[in-house]
């Protein structure tokens, strides 16, 4: 919960200091200063994801938005015990927990500076190909994790990112006054 609270309080500082910068700035140096924000960003994000967990046995869990399921009361990891939960056929809900919703708000808080920093560095860049480096990116990241037994490896995770880069652009767009993202 605590590192959602700090992704937030910097997301606001983000925003504050782009608008900062971009009025005081040319646009290309503009574009600099944000080109150069990018390897920072990556290795806080791989900070995070990679250098700061321990080696264990961890799940592969391919379906998709499953921390909803888990936060309603269900915990499928696996496609046959969604089926039985769609058949009806599952146990009795164990009831709501918000545990699961905290770790999705912190998969898009942790993507939404890429896709802020990457629109800021690329100005023709548009949307789709951000969207695609800040699904690499975590396509790399859940894949290190799996090789490196270093965390669970979820399509949800890369579903959040990745709606996570969306919303970076979106805020990028909107910190500088440009149109929404095609």
């Amino acid at each position: 919960m605590i590192l959602l609270f700090v992704g937030l309080a910097l997301t606001v500082l983000m925003v504050y200091i782009t608008r900062q910068l971009q009025a005081g700035l040319s646009p290309q140096r503009f574009r600099q200063i944000m080109g150069l924000l990018i390897p920072a960003y990556l290795l806080v994000n791989w900070a995070f994801t990679l250098f700061t967990r321990t080696q264990g046995e961890y799940p592969v869990v391919f379906v998709p938005f499953r921390a909803y399921m888990k936060a309603l009361g269900w915990d499928i990891r696996t496609f046959s015990s969604l089926m039985q939960l769609l058949r009806g056929e599952a146990e009795a809900s164990s009831g709501l927990n918000l545990e699961p919703l905290v770790g999705v708000a912190q998969n898009i808080v942790l993507f939404l500076p890429f896709g802020f920093l990457m629109s800021g560095a690329y100005e023709h860049m548009d949307a789709g190909k951000i969207l695609a480096f800040g699904f690499l990116l975590t396509l790399f990241i859940e894949v290190s994790q799996l090789v490196f037994r270093l965390g669970w490896f979820e399509v949800d995770d890369m579903i959040h990112n990745v709606f996570g880069t969306y919303a970076g652009i979106c805020l990028f767009r909107r910190t500088i006054g440009k149109a929404s993202p095609s």
